[in-house]
């Protein structure tokens, strides 16, 4: 029953195995057969961590605190990079790594715990240039990275596809992402992955309804078993069943608390875009 690293393993068919069989079967592995299972993501994730299938430019990917939507960002970027999977996808893919600040990208997209750097197998990990913001693959690909503070950092390079992480949260959100949207044209179908905790914003319900978006939503919970248990006895239990517990924990979108006096929708509605020339 041994495979070959040119194969995927079948999380579904090794889970369904005896205990007894399942130990056999992994022990009957070669060591390059057990480096691959390791770094094989379709075994490992989630169906929420997964691209969706479909001919979409956006993915979105709404997530809990700690829900693992960093690990499902970072994972897509390497099957790009690496060539998985893509329909038409440049010979040497140039990513765009977009996030609230330059530090927000380096400490949790590039050098986190679930961050590019962190996922990438020995033989496949990138080199990393913190002064150039720039990851280059053994395969000649490469991503850069930019930040909401500075939207124009984004004009003038091309990229076949892009990461944007806790967009909710960014600065400068619609000009780094209209900046962002015209880079986005190398290779024949250029994609780019969202992942953020939602926020009651207008541009993220937006794009949610652009056609070619795409959305998935995983809650804190999905991913117990890989989150500290005092988080949960000592944090969880605090915020359970509030509204903060529902946009934080089960990544909902909530809108205006129905008896607030002042609603989001009032000022919205009686917004003056070109105000008169005002005098004291």
């Amino acid at each position: 029953m041994a495979m070959t690293c040119a194969r995927s393993f079948n999380a579904a068919l090794i889970n369904s195995l005896k205990p007894t069989i399942k130990t056999r079967f992994l022990q009957s592995l070669t060591r390059d057969e057990l480096t691959h299972l390791i770094s094989d993501w379709a075994f490992w994730a989630r169906a929420d961590q997964l691209a969706p299938p479909g001919d979409w430019v956006t993915w979105i990917i709404l997530g809990g605190r700690g829900a693992g939507k960093t690990r499902a960002g970072a994972e897509w970027v390497r099957a790009h990079v690496e060539g998985q999977g893509l329909a038409g996808g440049a010979p040497r893919p140039h990513v765009a790594l977009i996030g609230e600040t330059y530090s927000n990208v380096r400490d949790v997209m590039v050098e986190g715990p679930s961050g590019l750097l962190a996922i990438a197998p020995g033989d496949r990990r990138p080199r990393h240039e913190p002064s150039r913001r720039r990851l280059t693959w053994p395969n000649g690909a490469v991503a850069s990275y930019f930040s909401s503070e500075d939207p124009d950092g984004l004009r003038g390079p091309q990229f076949t596809a892009a990461w944007a992480d806790e967009f909710a949260k960014w600065q400068n959100i619609q000009a780094t992402w209209d900046n962002l949207q015209f880079a986005l044209r190398l290779g024949k179908r250029p994609q780019q992955v969202v992942t953020t905790t939602p926020r009651p914003i207008k541009q993220l319900k937006g794009l949610m309804a652009r056609p070619g978006s795409v959305a998935t939503r995983a809650s804190t919970y999905a991913n117990r078993a890989n989150l500290a248990a005092g988080f949960f006895s000592a944090i969880i239990a605090q915020y359970e069943g509030t509204r903060l517990g529902r946009q934080e924990l089960n990544a909902e979108i909530l809108e205006d608390n129905p008896n607030a006096l002042w609603q989001r929708g009032v000022f919205e509605a009686n917004r003056i875009w070109d105000a008169p020339e005002l005098v004291r």
